[in-house]
């Protein structure tokens, strides 16, 4: 259709506000989720490794490297909030 055009905007919220704020602040129980966190991984790491020497299994090899990579993004990410 040449030449045909409209709009079907809505510029108008009718002075619609939420009204609440928000805070990046570290939220308390941060500490104890991320310690939790960075140990439950870590044991999975090492039994994974572990195994994976036994076996000689270099996909659990690789798979324990790939789950120590996460722990360090969980390190930072902890170390970023403290």
């Amino acid at each position: 259709m040449a030449g045909h055009s409209h709009s079907h905007g809505h510029g108008d919220h009718h002075g619609h506000s939420h009204g609440h704020g928000h805070s990046h602040a570290p939220v308390a129980g941060h500490d104890r989720a991320f310690a939790i966190g960075i140990g439950l991984n870590l044991a999975f790491v090492v039994g994974e490794a572990a195994f994976g020497l036994i076996a000689g299994s270099v996909a659990l090899l690789a798979d324990a490297g790939h789950n120590l990579s996460d722990v360090l993004g969980l390190c930072a990410a902890w170390a970023a909030i403290a």
